[in-house]
């Protein structure tokens, strides 16, 4: 985890010092945004786990200065786990929904591209449900639920096609390492 706050803190102090002054910026104050993903990589789950939803998020951002953006942000994701024994194999799925409040510091690039670093501070909502094997009859396995508060990181940046529409690419510890998706000004 200090590895990755190191590579994102760097990420970000690079972004800052490749920034130029006298550019149009493309992020304002009073900008609203509608960002949609989805993820490559999870970050929930474990190793041996399958994805069965690959990592969807929606967020939507304000911004409160040229700088600044604040906003809520929703994913999913579901994975499995298969457990084969000699009568057959029990199958536990996840979910994984994390719902939380996030900010960003734009950087003033260009007239087209806007990057940005910040924070999600956000909970988790985890489930598991146990598939035992067909014919089973032996004592039931309980599910259980789980949660737990998120604190992360994330460094992306949109490549704005015209006033409107862009796309973009965001590295984080959110639900996935890597979100690409379209975000909309309205």
């Amino acid at each position: 985890m200090k590895k990755q706050i190191k590579t994102m803190a760097f990420a970000i102090i690079l972004m800052v010092s490749a920034s130029t002054a006298g550019k149009s910026q493309v992020f304002q104050e009073g900008d609203k945004l509608l960002n949609i993903g989805i993820g490559l990589g999870s970050n929930l789950g474990g190793s041996g786990y399958s994805n069965t939803i690959p990592p969807i998020s929606a967020s939507l951002e304000y911004g409160i200065t040229e700088d600044i953006s604040v906003g809520g942000l929703v994913s999913y994701s579901g994975s499995s786990y298969k457990i084969p024994t000699g009568f057959g194999d029990y199958e536990f799925t996840y979910s994984y929904i994390v719902i939380g409040a996030r900010g960003s510091y734009h950087l003033d690039v260009s007239d087209k591209f806007d990057p940005y670093g910040g924070l999600l501070l956000g909970y988790n909502i985890a489930s598991v449900n146990v598939n035992e094997p067909a014919g089973y009859t032996g004592f039931p396995i309980n599910a259980t639920s789980a949660g737990g508060i998120i604190l992360a990181g994330h460094v992306g940046g949109r490549y704005y096609f015209n006033e409107k529409t862009a796309a973009f690419a965001e590295l984080g510890y959110g639900i996935s390492f890597l979100t690409l998706g379209a975000s909309f000004k309205f």
